[in-house]
């Protein structure tokens, strides 16, 4: 009964007095998805602008210690503006984000695509339009009724061919009980099971007992969530969302400490438009082959579009360009006037 219709976005500028501009976006997928909600996000940032304007933003570091110093917690904040310290560190430098996340790694990331919860011979032809516009991989939206959500599957899976992947999501929908018996009636079929309920306790449960490949999303908030996830052995995929961890300063870290315990990864954010689907695709490409599952591209998801140059799709990949920073060119006419100015 969780529906989102219009998502928030909040888009971030930081002006140098060196004449370089950083953008940076974050946007919660409504209040009751995560822990964050819009105007926090503006709230937040009004309270930290004070303490950041005045210190150099290529040191994202420093950046970083004096928002955790000044505000504790509240993550999704401290994000748009990592973002756009990013982007200024790339173009003062005249680099790509991605080469300031470890260089690029693959000329083209692997992606998913969302197939919204609905009807399951719906479900079955959205999984086959996907398939016809190149797509190998497939996140199936579940966590409703379990006697209806195990037709959802059984019918999204219905004709799989070698190579496919699919990811069943219920995006914490699911008590302990009923996401054991969805994957009991499921037990035939290889797909992933992805944070099928809202609490870390109840998942680690589920994950002790179904043979499925198991994926948390929303249980990892940040690089201590995913630093005991695998000290637990809680998962075998991990969702790398950046404005939940924070910020790709964050996020990268989760990510290398993910990489380095060979656990694969869906590299992404909560929800945006373009400036977003850059920084994730940045963080993406830079992401070693053998660790990255999929990533996706949000802004292909609006119907509205705020900058030009963002990473594009092609044939079920994530293709990211080398301009310097996030590569993108945000439209002024369609942002709009600001709603706050700190100076």
């Amino acid at each position: 009964g969780k529906v989102v219709s219009i998502a928030d976005t909040t888009v971030v500028r930081l002006d140098t007095d060196e004449g370089i501009t950083g953008w940076g976006e974050a946007c919660p997928l409504g209040p009751f998805y995560l822990p964050s909600y819009a105007q926090g996000i503006r709230t937040g940032i009004g309270v930290l602008a004070r303490h950041l304007i005045g210190l150099d933003p290529r040191q994202i570091g420093a950046l970083n210690t004096r928002m955790d110093r000044e505000l504790r917690g509240h993550a999704y904040v401290k994000s748009a503006i990592d973002v756009a310290a990013h982007d200024i560190l790339g173009k003062s430098a005249n680099l790509p984000v991605h080469a300031l996340l470890g260089g690029r790694q693959m000329d083209a990331a692997p992606m998913y695509w969302s197939i919204s919860q609905g009807d399951p011979d719906d479900m079955r032809r959205q999984v086959d339009s996907a398939r016809q516009a190149g797509y190998r991989q497939f996140q199936l939206k579940v966590g409703g009724v379990p006697a209806d959500d195990i037709e959802r599957i059984r019918a999204g899976l219905d004709g799989a061919r070698p190579g496919e992947i699919f990811l069943c999501d219920a995006n914490t929908g699911w008590r302990r009980d009923e996401a054991l018996s969805v994957a009991r009636a499921t037990a035939d079929l290889d797909y992933i099971f992805e944070q099928p309920c809202d609490l870390y306790s109840d998942n680690l449960s589920v994950r002790r007992r179904t043979p499925h490949t198991f994926k948390l999303d929303e249980s990892l908030q940040s690089p201590q969530d995913v630093s005991q996830a695998l000290q637990d052995d809680a998962l075998d995929i991990a969702c790398i969302k950046i404005t939940k961890m924070g910020g790709l300063s964050k996020s990268r870290f989760a990510r290398d400490l993910c990489a380095a315990h060979s656990i694969a990864m869906t590299v992404e954010d909560v929800w945006g438009a373009e400036i977003v689907t850059a920084a994730l695709g940045h963080l993406a490409i830079s992401t070693p082959p053998d660790a990255i599952l999929n990533t996706t591209d949000l802004h292909n998801y609006n119907d509205i579009h705020i900058a030009t140059g963002a990473p594009q799709a092609h044939n079920g990949t994530l293709l990211v360009s080398d301009a310097p920073g996030l590569g993108i060119e945000p439209d002024l006419d369609v942002l709009g006037k600001p709603v706050a100015i700190h100076e």
